[in-house]
């Protein structure tokens, strides 16, 4: 056996080697295709051999290039802001407009002359539609610009993002930091915004930070983007007022379970009083929900935070009770709030009138439940035993 595998190798071994091909001559493959190139005399032929080749070759870099040209433009094009939109600068005139007859007609606001006609009445609530219609654009447009502010602002400290995540702190503290590398000097103007914790935090981490400073044209466009959230905040304030102002006329029973402010905090949020009727109970307490991360989890929050909840936890009702009653008050509230806003709406479209009454019975009734919740159990009765 061993020596019928012998004889097998040195046959093996007699077997001359195959030539390999010669691209000399420009064959099917040269320097060219291999993404060799000389610069001998040899380079125009096999150019011309390959023509195909490095077509396909220059055509593949001038697409690409026409992609990174692409990229950058898009990159470098300026989105059009939400401010400079025709229908909101309408929108804006209208309500100042309103809210200067509303001045000049003391209680007009309340139900007064200014709503005596139905055509009044219904421009007046064409207004809050188109209000919380614009609130619900400015929310967005809000988040958009906190992205960019947070794009421009990771060169120069990129944790201080998940160390405030409420956007109106992020940027009141970028405003104050700026391009300054030591932020112990502005520890004292922080303290205006920031509580001590979040101070000490962000101070060490600014001391070991991977940032740079940022350059001219990098903190330009940082405080460009600042004054653009500035001026949305003003807007969205602007338009939040106005609604509340005519809140107790349109959902009386809600504000009168929630209060105005956070009525028309809910309107806004979810476009108007017929949108917030189709929203279910386990829905409403979700409402404004503030995002959880690491920061928040690791005591950096900025508001207290209560599990499976948003914005109801600010009704006066809920902010009564200790906190180990919150997640059940707020569960609680949302049920009513469901009723109370489907009863006003169902007075809007049937032209009945609307009155607070639903929504004081529920507060009440609330509020004595809420009153029982807190009280200590009965102690255990002691019985005779029987003969």
């Amino acid at each position: 056996m061993a020596d019928a595998l012998l004889d097998d190798l040195d046959d093996l071994s007699d077997v001359e080697p195959e030539e390999e091909p010669s691209y000399e001559d420009g064959g099917a493959e040269d320097d060219a295709s291999r993404g060799v190139y000389d610069d001998g005399a040899d380079d125009g032929a096999a150019a011309a051999g390959d023509g195909t080749n490095l077509g396909a070759s220059s055509s593949s870099a001038d697409g690409d290039g026409d992609t990174s040209r692409a990229a950058s433009s898009r990159a470098t094009r300026r989105r059009p802001r939400l401010l400079d939109d025709a229908s909101l600068e309408s929108h804006l005139s209208a309500i100042r407009a309103a809210q200067e007859s509303d001045d000049r007609k003391p209680g007009a606001a309340d139900g007064g002359d200014s709503f005596n006609s139905k055509e009044e009445d219904e421009r007046q609530h064409a207004l809050i539609l188109a209000s919380n219609r614009h609130l619900v654009s400015l929310g967005h447009e809000i988040h958009r610009a906190h992205l960019e502010l947070c794009r421009r602002y990771q060169p120069k400290f990129p944790e201080l993002e998940e160390l405030l995540t409420d956007p109106l702190k992020y940027r009141a503290a970028i405003g104050i930091i700026q391009n300054e590398m030591d932020l112990t000097k502005s520890n004292e103007r922080l303290n205006e915004i920031l509580t001590s914790n979040q101070i000490i935090t962000i101070s060490v981490a600014g001391s070991t930070t991977s940032g740079r400073p940022l350059t001219d044209e990098e903190l330009g466009g940082v405080n460009e983007t600042c004054r653009y959230l500035d001026e949305l905040h003003s807007a969205q304030a602007e338009l939040g007022a106005f609604v509340e102002s005519r809140m107790e006329r349109w959902a009386p029973s809600v504000c009168a379970l929630v209060g105005p402010s956070l009525a028309a905090r809910l309107l806004a949020s979810t476009g108007g009083l017929a949108e917030l009727t189709r929203i279910p109970a386990c829905n409403l307490q979700l409402i404004g929900k503030s995002r959880s991360t690491s920061a928040s989890r690791g005591g950096m929050a900025t508001q207290s935070r209560v599990q499976h909840a948003g914005i109801l936890t600010e009704c006066p009702l809920v902010r009564a009770v200790p906190n180990y009653l919150k997640t059940r008050a707020v569960k609680a509230v949302a049920g009513k709030l469901a009723l109370a806003a489907r009863t006003d709406h169902v007075n809007v479209e049937s032209g009945r009138a609307r009155t607070a009454d639903v929504g004081r019975r529920f507060r009440e009734e609330l509020r004595t439940k809420f009153g029982k919740w807190e009280e200590p159990d009965k102690a255990q009765v002691v019985k005779a035993l029987p003969k």
